[in-house]
């Protein structure tokens, strides 16, 4: 790879959250990756100059999603839960993927960039019972 180039891996937020039933390593695998990420990132921009990032993306509809058999469950509690109440397009993680591997982005490396409508921020769901009398506003 040339001086000033990037690489992008793709995690998911089980790396630092429990999702019940996404397990057999991938979890671990997923945590281990951005790990990683900050170590390359600080060995190859030290000798190549070529910066390192992950994108955690969100439930999305692919056909690799699809592996782990309750994806519209996932996709679900996502539109009832995140800031952003929309269904995440792959689309969306390639914009960011372009980013980080564009000029614009030449100042960032080792870093977690969250492609999840916002998710990622949120301590609990907000379609909890508890939540009921808030008045918490929805957009379906």
């Amino acid at each position: 790879m040339n001086p000033g180039g990037a690489s992008i891996s793709l995690t998911y937020i089980a790396s630092e959250r429990i999702i019940p039933g996404y397990g057999g390593g991938m979890s671990s695998a997923k945590a281990s990756l951005e790990s990683d990420t900050r170590v390359l990132a600080f060995e190859a921009g030290r000798k190549h100059k070529i910066r390192v990032n992950t994108i955690s993306a969100g439930p999305l509809g692919s056909r690799a999603a699809k592996a782990i058999g309750f994806i519209d469950m996932m996709i679900n509690y996502s539109l009832a839960n995140a800031p952003l109440q929309k269904e995440l397009h792959a689309e969306e993680v390639g914009n960011a993927a372009a980013f980080l591997v564009s000029p614009l982005a030449s100042a960032i490396t080792g870093a977690v960039v969250y492609v999840d409508n916002g998710l990622n921020a949120m301590a609990v769901g907000v379609d909890s019972p508890i939540f009921e009398n808030l008045n918490i506003p929805k957009d379906h």
